[in-house]
């Protein structure tokens, strides 16, 4: 009996690879029968789980170069090219066709749940960013009338955080650090956005420190266990489980306030008072009284509400400390408005303005990929074949990649000019799926007007303050710090000039 166990568990690896060579054999087949052609290959040397490539994905991580090679890679391999990542055939690509084909187009055929679901719940739990079909739907429409223009343009909630934001800093032209005070600022004001009330991290950092880097550890860990895939069991980091635990229990205590408003209302021993600021969490609540499913609501509004403007604020003053006369030609559009109040429509009339949050979102996106996991056989008219121009073949249980920052680095569409901060060229420039920072199609992220408001209204009162903006790091170059999003590892440190 041991000799037969002995023999099979030899016999193993030898029958794995010969269903695969099989699998690969029958792919083949219905390539060529469907009148596809497939895209370049990668050469891996472990075709089988493909751990060649994977090891030069976590140096590159490790190294701090993940958006570098990723970018060298479509550089060698083509703007579309297939490997294997972890056991699993990805298609991956920087056309915007091939873009649009999946996150609009053929939507309905490739899913986020089953590569997200297990990797981010701990974190996410079943929100809007992890589950896909009716659960996703209703999600969406309960968080869509939140990022609502009437909501956006009242900036009563606003002002008073970026009030207590100047206040803190330096008007003697000192050097300051602005990413931790921007990550401060702006989880004051998605806090309150989402709870009706602030946390007061500005003027309490220890607690806002607190929290943002809970959620940064939470993101760096889940980062790492979407790499690995199926084997996302390797990774056993406590300090990611208590990061993620107390992002919870942030949010458990935030949803047993609201369930507790709502009882009392329910029991006439509470009502709305008039001017009472309406809640997001409340809103929810009025929903569902699921804790688990309120606060997978909640983590999932924080995250784009929270890291999106954190994250483009930091960005743009760092190429505003390194372009000075893109600071001066900034000053001469919004200064002569500079006696008027800061309003929704005010802050779109600055077409400059557009542009530079444009170029930063272009040169410096947050979000730097995404993935789709395709749920039926699909044939989009392109992508496949050396140059792209051939239908592409996706089969069932495939991953597909859209890298958005190698996209939005492409010369062949955006020049050789392409590494440079230069908002003018939004002048003349109409892209369509060429830029996507945040997404496109159905599953666009619902924050990005936010983003730009809280951006453009945080800028414009920095632009009325200060004459210059000087670069004090010592390392011009912007270097990245990969979560699931990406930021600035050396913040902004800058020397601000009344």
């Amino acid at each position: 009996m041991a000799f037969l166990t002995f023999q099979a568990l030899a016999l193993a690896p030898l029958l794995f690879v010969l269903y695969q060579v099989l699998q690969s054999s029958l792919r083949s087949y219905r390539v060529k029968r469907n009148g596809c052609a497939e895209p370049p290959h990668y050469p891996h040397k472990d075709p089988i789980l493909g751990l060649d490539l994977f090891s030069k994905y976590m140096n590159a991580f490790k190294a701090e170069n993940f958006l570098g090679f990723n970018k060298q890679m479509y550089d060698t391999y083509g703007r579309t090219f297939k490997a294997n990542i972890m056991g699993k055939t990805t298609v991956r690509s920087i056309d915007p066709e091939v873009s649009k084909a999946i996150f609009a187009t053929y939507a309905s055929r490739f899913g986020l749940e089953p590569l997200r679901y297990g990797v981010a719940t701990h974190l996410w739990g079943n929100g809007i960013i992890v589950v896909d079909g009716e659960r996703w739907k209703h999600a969406r429409a309960l968080m869509r009338p939140s990022f609502e223009v009437v909501h956006l343009a009242n900036f009563d909630r606003l002002r008073k955080h970026v009030d207590v934001f100047m206040d803190l800093l330096p008007m003697d032209g000192s050097t300051v650090d602005l990413m931790p005070l921007f990550l401060r600022l702006i989880l004051d004001t998605s806090s309150e956005f989402i709870f009706g009330e602030a946390m007061g991290a500005l003027e309490n950092p220890e607690l806002g420190d607190k929290i943002t880097e809970a959620f940064a550890y939470g993101l760096k860990g889940t980062a790492i266990r979407s790499m690995l895939k199926m084997f996302k069991f390797l990774h056993r980091d406590e300090k990611w489980w208590a990061a993620c635990k107390t992002m919870t229990d942030y949010a458990d205590e935030h949803v047993e306030m609201s369930l507790q408003r709502l009882r009392e209302r329910d029991s006439g021993r509470s009502q709305i008072k008039g001017g009472e600021r309406l809640r997001l969490v409340d809103e929810m609540a009025k929903d569902t009284q699921d804790k688990l499913t309120l606060r997978s609501h909640i983590i999932n509004t924080f995250s784009p509400a929270h890291d999106g403007a954190s994250i483009t604020l930091t960005n743009a003053m760092f190429h505003l400390a390194r372009n000075p006369h893109v600071w001066a030609k900034l000053r001469h559009e919004t200064l002569p408005t500079a006696h008027e109040p800061l309003t929704y429509d005010l802050l779109n009339s600055y077409r400059y303005l557009s542009h530079v949050l444009k170029e930063t979102q272009r040169v410096t996106p947050s979000v730097t990929l995404n993935q789709r996991q395709c749920l039926e056989t699909t044939i989009l008219p392109f992508g496949g074949g050396p140059d792209g121009k051939q239908p592409l073949y996706i089969e069932k249980g495939d991953n597909v990649e859209i890298n958005y920052r190698a996209m939005m680095r492409d010369e062949t569409y955006w020049g050789q000019d392409v590494n440079e901060f230069v908002p003018e060229r939004w002048d003349h420039m109409r892209p369509g799926w060429e830029y996507t920072p945040f997404g496109g199609g159905p599953r666009a992220c619902p924050g990005q007007r936010l983003v730009f408001t809280e951006s453009a209204y945080v800028l414009v009162t920095l632009l009325r303050k200060f004459s210059k903006v000087e670069n004090r790091d010592p390392v011009f170059e912007w270097k990245e710090e990969m979560r699931m999003t990406f930021q600035s590892k050396n913040g902004c440190i800058v020397g601000l000039i009344v």
